[in-house]
């Protein structure tokens, strides 16, 4: 499979910034694959979350529907479900060393004007303070229009101090 991925955008954070978008889907590709690798917070508690780009302004609006189980290595797993909601959301990562958010989304539909973005996430966090944690989720924004990439920033509006994030296309 890897020779069939195309990097199309990467970033890697070493000092804080608010938010990383990673535009340039079009309809080269009609899967596109996005990695986070190792993403840090600044801010203790923080949640990763993601939302989608529209002429690489992300999109702030009330239309983002997900659905998932989270997995927790120290509890019972639980149902996470969200509609209307202004971002897709992961789960809260800590400032300690060894705390990090990984994340691995398909993305369908993104280039296309008449459909709905939509993706499949599989995320893990590492969190000294609290354990493991996985997610998998389903997420849609409910907006038939293009959209040319992600935004992903944190909940608590701190910085992201760390990580590496890259945008592939599925080669046809």
């Amino acid at each position: 499979m890897a020779a069939s991925l195309i990097r199309i955008a990467q970033t890697t954070v070493s000092s804080g910034v608010s938010s990383v978008s990673l535009v340039g889907i079009d309809s080269t590709y009609d899967v596109y694959k996005l990695i986070i690798s190792g993403l840090e917070a600044a801010t203790d508690s923080s949640t990763v979350q993601i939302r989608v780009t529209k002429s690489g302004t992300a999109q702030t609006d009330s239309e983002y529907d997900e659905a998932g189980k989270q997995l927790k290595a120290y509890n019972a797993f639980a149902n996470n479900a969200d509609t209307n909601d202004t971002e897709w959301g992961f789960n809260a990562i800590g400032t300690t060393t060894g705390s990090v958010f990984n994340l691995t989304a398909y993305l369908f539909n993104f280039a296309d004007a008449s459909e709905y973005s939509f993706a499949t996430f599989e995320a893990t966090t590492s969190d000294t303070t609290v354990d493991f944690r996985g997610n998998q989720n389903g997420g849609v924004h409910t907006v038939a229009s293009a959209s040319d990439g992600i935004n992903v920033f944190l909940s608590t509006g701190g910085n992201i101090d760390g990580g590496t994030l890259t945008l592939y296309g599925l080669k046809k």
